[in-house]
């Protein structure tokens, strides 16, 4: 399939398609599908992801009650240390300020980072299901376009979980998690829990509208082709979840 000819230039502004992807998407995606290939239709979204990622990991590390679950895990490390005489108590603290300076410093550059890997991968995705599965050839420059635009419902999803985080002093989303607070987060079933995020769900919604407007296939196919990639997704991020858990039960028990 020929790609088609550069389109005349976006009718509306950049703020308004930002804007309008939460309510109006279908338009927003046919809007792009028609112009011109425009770079700041993905460069400003991820850029407003990455701050929006690093802003809620330094609110989480901002948590007195979370930094002190993180101090007691660490501390027993350290305490062997120091009971065995391979270094002071100052220097478990001063090791301890380390690694939680550390801790923060890679949160935020992960954050960062994965805004980027991101919006990138979910136009492979997109560019990748409309050729293996749709059949036609989608410019990747326009999947790339959509998965940015699409990226404002994560920076929304920031928002909300860094309000959520501060209420109850510790990491949270808006996911089915919030329903076991008192459950363990390494078992099955929380892990489960919380991959079932509203926002996440959300954005599939809004990436399978960008899919059929992109390539005119019928929204219910799309939305089967990109919630079954989502899906198979989070099971290989839960097996991958569970089994590094109980590799660790494994080495603490015997080290």
């Amino acid at each position: 399939m020929e790609t088609p000819a550069p389109g005349p230039a976006p009718t509306t502004s950049l703020v308004a398609r930002m804007f309008n992807v939460f309510a109006t998407p279908g338009e927003v995606f046919d809007e792009v599908k028609s112009a011109k290939p425009a770079t700041v239709n993905w460069l400003i979204p991820v850029l407003l992801a990455a701050l929006a990622g690093a802003l809620s990991v330094l609110i989480i590390f901002s948590q007195p009650a979370y930094v002190q679950q993180m101090r007691e895990q660490v501390d027993k490390g350290f305490d062997a240390q120091v009971q065995a005489g391979k270094m002071t108590q100052s220097q478990a603290d001063q090791a301890m300020g380390w690694m939680l300076s550390i801790a923060k410093i890679s949160g935020v550059t992960g954050a960062t980072v994965m805004a980027f890997v991101r919006v990138f991968w979910w136009a492979f995705v997109l560019w990748l299901l409309g050729k293996w599965f749709l059949k036609i050839d989608l410019p990747y420059e326009k999947a790339l376009e959509v998965a940015g635009l699409a990226t404002m419902i994560l920076v929304l999803g920031y928002v909300v979980g860094g309000m959520l985080s501060m209420l109850l002093g510790k990491p949270a989303t808006l996911s089915l998690a919030l329903l076991t607070p008192d459950a363990d987060p390494k078992s099955m079933v929380r892990l489960g829990l919380a991959t079932l995020d509203f926002f996440d769900l959300w954005l599939v919604m809004v990436m399978a509208t960008g899919l059929a407007r992109l390539s005119g296939a019928p929204w219910s196919r799309a939305l089967t082709l990109t919630f079954g990639y989502w899906v198979a997704l989070e099971l290989f991020l839960i097996f991958l979840s569970w089994s590094a858990v109980l590799y660790g039960n494994q080495i603490a028990k015997h080290p």
